[in-house]
């Protein structure tokens, strides 16, 4: 069984502020580390229920966060390192029989969750997808299921952790290494605790998949409606300029298709530009 892994920062064990995430910040050493933690574990927890091979996509803003020198690991483990790759997170997804998001946050203004935003914090205010509001989570999820690949596992704050169980089913493993008190803030389980719980998840996560238990998301029959909703109207200017979206009012830009992969480029190219 291959495993894919898209792995963020914001929902790491122990991050809860933005700088931890920041490279143009001091405290993002720490980010950094803490990440590494909680996809080694993950790593682990895979492999020990026989997972055949991972690669892990590093997903967090300029993508090369993760350390390769200090990942320990035989040839079974692969990573892919650094941006732009045409699919950002999921880059890789397409040839693995099960995706895990491991350290992932909750979507744009969600309430107690850590660091919460949907793909750039400060261009988006809100995507939705054929009228339902989604996330990172939903989003990546969707691009999965082009393929029919199931998205077995996702690790992070209890927010993330609801936000994907809703959006999923039970059949979805979870592994909340941190509960919110605030966007900056949250009660967090030391790193041997959490490395516990994301071995677990991870070895279930294996378990289920193998089973055929691990839920597809529901993509419905194939056409997409995708809206964008920016923080202000100049953003959406810079985003309209781009061929074939339509714009809906002052903030928000529509496109339509009926490729998931090809959605996902389209609102990456709508996001930089409307960023820049």
């Amino acid at each position: 069984m291959k495993i894919f892994i898209s792995a963020d920062m914001e929902g790491a064990t122990g991050v809860v502020r933005v700088a931890q995430t920041d490279h143009r910040e001091k405290e993002y050493e720490f980010g950094c580390k803490m990440m590494l933690h909680d996809v080694k574990a993950v790593i682990e927890g895979a492999l020990a229920a026989g997972a055949d091979s991972v690669l892990v996509n590093d997903s967090h803003w300029r993508m090369i966060n993760l350390d390769i020198s200090e990942f320990g690991f035989g040839d079974n483990v692969r990573l892919i390192s650094g941006s732009a790759k045409l699919l950002c997170m999921v880059e890789g997804f397409d040839t693995a029989d099960a995706a895990f998001f491991v350290g992932y946050h909750a979507m744009a203004g969600t309430a107690c969750a850590t660091i919460d935003h949907t793909m750039s914090g400060s261009a988006v205010y809100s995507v939705t997808l054929n009228g339902k509001e989604l996330g990172e989570t939903g989003l990546n999820a969707a691009v999965c299921a082009q393929r029919n690949i199931p998205l077995a596992l996702v690790t992070g704050d209890a927010a993330v952790c609801a936000e994907a169980s809703e959006l999923l089913g039970c059949g979805l493993v979870t592994a909340c290494v941190k509960e919110a008190r605030g966007r900056e803030a949250a009660e967090c389980l030391l790193p041997e605790a959490s490395a516990d719980v994301l071995r677990e998840a991870a070895s279930e996560a294996v378990q289920r998949a193998r089973a055929g238990k691990s839920p597809v998301m529901d993509i419905g029959d194939g056409s997409f409606d995708l809206r964008i909703a920016f923080h202000n109207s100049k953003q959406c200017d810079e985003a309209a300029i781009l061929p074939g979206t339509e714009r809906l009012d002052g903030r928000t830009v529509r496109v339509t298709g009926r490729d998931m992969t090809d959605m996902m480029r389209m609102a990456l190219s709508l996001i930089s530009l409307a960023a820049s």
